[in-house]
């Protein structure tokens, strides 16, 4: 089963999320042109360095214009702290025990570190070149964060430089520890008066681009039970309550707002062997503390 963006959902009754794909009808085609067809996973609760490799295989497989783009869903288990790649392993150091005593994982994506518990993270995969975002890659931040508003509903709304002033932070290499203290532009937020500058931020993504490809990944925030991350909740939205609840909202809004056809397609089998190989990397203390991507062979082959 597919879906279409563009058109009218119509979805199945709540599901596990192993049957979250097949709960999907097909959409009403859409008039609009230069429709993509797209591939769709969703997978479930992984370690952050197993999370983090296989966003990387992704990117690595992704070599040449014609391959398909990809959306894929995806949660944490168990809670961990995932640093920003320009972030030092001492800020982390500084922050309360129950916080520095989680697991971490370092991204080779910039901004602040994320707090990765009960959230769905997204994460897109296409070739630089690709008519999308050709020569204007940070349209791909725009239109994720439209899906995630139309999905969420009108409460939600970009920040946008003007409310925030001098807390909307150009740079993803400086501000405070954790990215939803941040605020960008593009940023989803939700109105809190007791929040700095009135809004709270729902969701935040960053990118990493390489000569050939783009991986966009971004967290939404479901639900929260440390406190030491100031973030807004879907939940106390009141129109969410799981993981596939959220998904399942979320899949057919960036169907809609990329223009892509989301056709499910599982894990090949050379993949998920390079993500092993990139996830010794991720757990190892070389690229954790110090940055260095050292990657190990995988003996299992």
């Amino acid at each position: 089963m597919v879906v279409k963006g563009r058109g009218h959902a119509t979805l199945g009754q709540p599901c596990r999320r192993a049957l979250l794909l097949h709960s999907l009808i097909d959409r009403t085609p859409s008039t609009i042109p230069s429709m993509t067809v797209a591939r769709l996973l969703v997978d479930p609760p992984l370690s952050g360095p197993a999370n983090m490799a296989r966003d990387e295989a992704l990117l690595a497989a992704c070599t040449d214009p014609s391959n398909r783009p990809t959306l894929r869903f995806y949660a944490w288990s168990p809670a961990t702290i995932s640093l920003g790649y320009f972030q030092t392993i001492d800020e982390l150091y500084s922050q309360p025990p129950a916080i520095r005593d989680l697991p971490v994982v370092r991204r080779t994506t910039g901004g602040g570190a994320i707090l990765h518990d009960l959230e769905v993270t997204y994460s897109i995969v296409l070739p630089i070149d690709h008519a999308l975002v050709a020569g204007r890659p940070n349209r791909l931040y725009e239109l994720a964060h439209e899906a995630i508003i139309a999905a969420v509903g009108p409460i939600a709304q970009r920040f946008g430089c003007g409310e925030g002033g001098d807390s909307c932070d150009q740079s993803s290499q400086r501000g405070p520890f954790f990215c939803f203290a941040r605020r960008h532009a593009l940023d989803v937020v939700v109105p809190d008066g007791a929040a700095t500058g009135g809004f709270a931020k729902l969701a935040g993504s960053a990118q990493r681009r390489t000569r050939k490809a783009i991986l966009q990944h971004g967290s939404i925030m479901l639900d929260r039970r440390f406190t030491e991350q100031p973030v807004a909740t879907w939940r106390a939205l009141g129109n969410v309550r799981t993981f596939d609840d959220a998904v399942e909202r979320l899949i057919p809004r960036f169907a809609d707002s990329l223009n892509w056809t989301l056709t499910p397609d599982p894990w090949r089998d050379e993949e998920l062997t390079a993500a092993k190989s990139h996830e010794r990397m991720y757990a190892g203390e070389a690229w954790t503390i110090h940055r260095e991507r050292n990657e190990v062979p995988n003996r299992e082959l």
